[in-house]
C-alpha cells in the first residue's frame, strides 16, 4: 500500500485544488463534523464525495447529486459506493457535474448576508419581544 498512499502533510491552497481536481473521488469517513467544508471544496473542483451519513456531513453532500452517503462505520457500504463510482464512468461524470452545480450555491458573500439577517432578526426580537410575540399570536 505504501506505493499507493502519500501522506503529504501541509499543502498549499493551489496544490490542494490541483489534487482535488485530479481525484476521482474524495472520501470523508468522519463520525462527526461541524459541517463539511472539505466536501464542498472537492465538489467545487468537480470531484465526487463519498461521506458518512452523520451530522454535519449530510448537510454538505447532496446524496445522489454531488456525491453519496453511507452509514457511518459500514465498510461494506463504503466499499460498494467507492467501487460504483470508480467503475462506472457515466455515473461518476453525472455526480461530478452535480457536484459543481451543488457547490456553486455556497459562497462567503451569501453566507455573510444570511448571518447578518439572523443577527438583525435576533436584535429586533430582543429589542421588541412583546411586539414580536403579539405578531406571532395574530398570525
Amino acid at each position: 500500500m505504501s506505493d499507493a498512499i502519500e501522506f503529504t502533510g501541509f499543502v498549499s491552497a493551489d496544490d490542494k485544488i490541483e489534487r482535488l481536481r485530479r481525484a476521482h473521488v474524495c472520501v470523508c469517513p468522519s463520525m462527526k463534523e461541524g459541517w463539511g467544508l472539505t466536501n464542498i471544496e472537492a465538489n467545487a473542483c468537480g470531484t465526487t464525495v463519498i461521506a458518512a451519513d452523520v451530522e454535519g456531513l449530510r448537510d454538505s453532500v447532496n446524496d445522489g447529486v454531488s456525491g453519496l452517503l453511507y452509514p457511518y462505520g459500514d465498510l461494506e457500504a463504503l466499499a460498494e459506493r467507492l467501487t460504483g463510482v470508480l467503475s462506472d464512468d457515466e455515473a461518476r461524470h453525472k455526480l461530478e457535474r452535480g457536484a459543481i452545480d451543488w457547490a456553486r450555491q455556497f459562497n462567503w458573500d451569501d453566507a455573510a448576508e444570511k448571518f447578518m439577517t439572523v443577527i438583525r432578526d435576533t436584535l429586533e426580537t430582543s429589542a421588541h419581544p412583546k411586539q414580536k410575540t403579539e405578531q406571532v399570536e395574530q398570525e
